[in-house]
């Protein structure tokens, strides 16, 4: 009997050793593992966590922060989240300058499987590593705290409560660290992805808008209500479809989380001034969402001047041009002014496309602000290194899905082919090389599901783009057209069985 196969079930580190390496095999470990607090395995240089939903003694102590420091060969120490930001420092460290010497780390997992706290633990270390022996007066002195405290601002306007995940992260980020040539910390660059701006305006049962909303009522004074003309957060459109998500507003919880976010915002050095903008913008959000339309073949605003005043004043326009926008769209024809009156359902899909941009460009003005305060000072120069961590938003599948979540599925679809490529591929192509048989590793490729969806020209995607680039595009025509491709045909059609179908829910005439 071979020394791999007499270990028990849940004592392997790396699942690559095992002889058959296959899902149910893999499970099996992982949860014998899981069940004993053991919540780190490696499969290749990948490391697999599982969300233990509960804080585990010692794990990220400073203690374990000081084992995992320069530990050389990984397979010295039990798999752990800190020993792959180690492998990263190190070989950044090690390497001459250049592209080779930059390192990034993926994470990618269903909603709630711990991301978003794995890529904090894994920039933590990597910080905690940088500041080793180093210099207090060096230039990063003071930044590390900053990067490290960036989290509950980004984190209270990206994420919200699902039906999954209390905390999912509805965006998806790329942080870059920089380090100079003495391998201190030059300073932090963000880049954002698919915001999922249609939360904003309307969530699924059981669901919750952004926390922002919350905590910003939560830690809300009178003067601040007078401020910004808010009334109580049940009579705004775009809060009150969830009855327990506003009787928990002001709670502990809550008044905790906006004092961690009054906080952050003050770290991180912005002004009071930008602060006050920022809720300005929110609050002209909720109140773009209480205007109301009515009318039959031309829209108009049937709301009290008092809702567009409020409106006005917190986003800083007249009235008079807020109303045309809303009720009507001007073109310009071989010189000539031509106005077009929506119809009411028009002029309420403009109000929330309105709110929707509103709260887009706010959020991608913070990440805008957060890399000016936070990003490097000077050009980058050959000497520089950097490390990078992808946080990717969470895989979700509900009984109906948003356009926005089809896309967040869709970038998880694409990592994992990424993995499949990473893990089962190449390990099968060792095996070739060195003779074993390799049969008995099994694993579902997703390529026909990406080739559905990403193909051109016939692609779900490029059917989509083509769609919207007639005036009178409808969902209908888009969802007929989708049908009649052989792509989205041969795939739907597989023994997989129907993965993908799509569903109007517009009125008719859209």
């Amino acid at each position: 009997m071979s020394v791999i196969s007499s270990r028990k079930l849940g004592e392997t580190e790396n699942l690559t050793t095992l002889e058959n390496l296959n899902e149910d095999t893999l499970l099996k470990e992982l949860q014998a593992r899981y069940n004993h607090n053991v919540i780190y395995t490696y499969v290749g240089e990948i490391l697999v966590a599982v969300n233990p939903f509960q804080m585990i003694d010692g794990l990220y102590s400073p203690k374990m922060s000081l084992q995992y420091n320069n530990i050389g060969d990984r397979s010295s120490k039990t798999p752990h989240v800190f020993a792959v930001a180690d492998v990263a420092f190190q070989d950044m460290l090690n390497t001459q300058p250049g592209p080779q010497a930059n390192q990034v780390c993926v994470i990618s997992g269903e909603s709630g499987a711990g991301k978003t706290e794995s890529a904090k633990l894994f920039m933590k270390h990597i910080i905690y590593l940088s500041t080793l022996g180093g210099d207090s007066d060096n230039a990063a002195h003071g930044l590390e705290e900053k990067i490290i405290q960036l989290n509950p601002l980004l984190e209270s306007w990206g994420n919200a409560q699902t039906l999954m995940n209390d905390n999912s992260s509805r965006f998806g980020k790329f942080v870059q660290l920089r380090f100079n040539d003495q391998h201190f910390i030059e300073g932090a660059v963000m880049s954002d992805y698919l915001l999922e701006k249609s939360r904003v305006v309307q969530q699924s049962d059981g669901e919750r808008n952004f926390h922002v909303f919350y905590l910003f009522f939560s830690g809300m004074t009178e003067d601040d209500k007078q401020t910004y003309s808010l009334d109580d957060p049940e009579e705004h459109r775009y809060l009150n479809s969830n009855d327990e998500a506003l009787r928990e507003i002001g709670n502990k919880k809550h008044m905790d989380e906006y004092k961690e976010l009054v906080d952050c915002i003050k770290i991180v050095g912005f002004t009071d001034q930008q602060i006050k903008d920022m809720w300005s913008v929110l609050a002209g959000v909720l109140h773009t969402g209480d205007i109301e339309f009515g009318g039959d073949e031309e829209a108009y605003i049937v709301s009290t001047d008092d809702i567009i005043a409020k409106c006005c004043k917190n986003l800083g326009v007249v009235q008079e041009a807020i109303v045309d926008a809303l009720t009507s769209s001007v073109n310009i024809a071989r010189g000539e002014q031509i106005v077009k009156k929506y119809k009411p359902f028009e002029a309420e899909d403009v109000r929330d496309a309105m709110a929707k941009a509103l709260y887009g460009k706010t959020f991608r003005w913070i990440v805008k602000q957060v890399n000016s305060l936070l990003g490097p000072k000077r050009k980058e120069r050959p000497t520089d290194k950097n490390i990078g961590i992808l946080d990717i938003f969470g895989f979700e599948c509900f009984d109906f899905n948003s356009f926005e979540q089809l896309l967040i599925n869709l970038a998880n679809e694409r990592l994992q082919q990424f993995f499949n490529d990473h893990i089962f591929k190449m390990e099968l192509d060792e095996y070739e090389k060195e003779g074993i048989d390799g049969s008995k590793i099994t694993y579902e490729d997703n390529a026909d599901v990406l080739e559905m969806f990403l193909a051109r020209p016939r692609g779900l995607l490029s059917l989509c783009d083509e769609e919207a680039l007639f005036p009178k595009a409808t969902t209908r025509r888009w969802s007929r057209s989708s049908t009649r491709t052989s792509t989205a045909t041969r795939v739907t059609r597989s023994q997989r069985g129907t993965i993908f179908t799509s569903r109007s829910i517009t009125t008719p005439d859209r």
